[in-house]
């Protein structure tokens, strides 16, 4: 008995070396959002006409959208914390949760795109406002999309029971990754905010 418990366990070594593998995705990716972000302040200093007079700030639905990836981080650590006392219907209910909000995220995501659009009106595709915001959502939703890969794999898993309270790594990385999405969000949120109300 006491081997099969052994074999349940992850080594200490593998698990140090996917964390690090975590943290150099991580540090990767932050690498092209900072790049990005430091793209639309450069040209938001250097330009004189920005968007259409009268016209400020960013979509309200990103209210919204700010609270939908809380949720879906939220969603995810309470599927960590499920799986570490090994409550696997509670696990796989927070990663159904988790997609729900992700997906009502990225909706909302191309409902403010739209809305900013038709705010802006003919001169649209001219804002370097507009073109800015779609590049920093695009870039993010994108990275959301990808997160959907680790999240169905991690469902499936807790679904047939591969992981348990001392053997889950995988499902500790997606968590990662996706709070990190999270922080994220609220450094380019804060960007766009900076530059719409400049």
């Amino acid at each position: 008995m006491p081997e099969e418990r052994n074999d349940r366990r992850e080594p200490g070594p593998n698990a140090s070396l996917g964390q690090l593998g975590m943290w150099v995705l991580l540090v990767s990716i932050s690498v092209l959002f900072l790049a990005a972000c430091a793209a639309v302040i450069i040209t938001r200093l250097q330009v004189r006409v920005w968007r259409l007079p009268g016209h400020a700030g960013v979509p309200w639905g990103t209210l919204a959208s700010s609270v939908l990836i809380l949720v879906t981080s939220w969603q995810l650590q309470r599927a960590l914390r499920a799986i570490r006392v090994n409550a696997f219907d509670r696990c796989a209910r927070s990663l159904r949760w988790a997609g729900v909000t992700a997906l009502a995220f990225l909706f909302t995501q191309a409902l403010n795109a739209r809305y900013l659009m038709d705010l802006e009106g003919q001169l649209a595709t001219q804002s370097l406002f507009v073109f800015s915001y779609d590049l920093l959502v695009g870039l993010h939703a994108l990275h959301v999309l990808g997160g959907f890969v680790p999240l169905t794999i991690v469902q499936t898993k807790v679904q047939r029971q591969d992981y348990s309270s001392s053997r889950h790594a995988a499902l500790l990385f997606c968590v990662q990754y996706w709070h990190y999405l999270t922080l994220v969000w609220f450094v380019l949120l804060a960007t766009l905010v900076w530059a719409g109300s400049v």
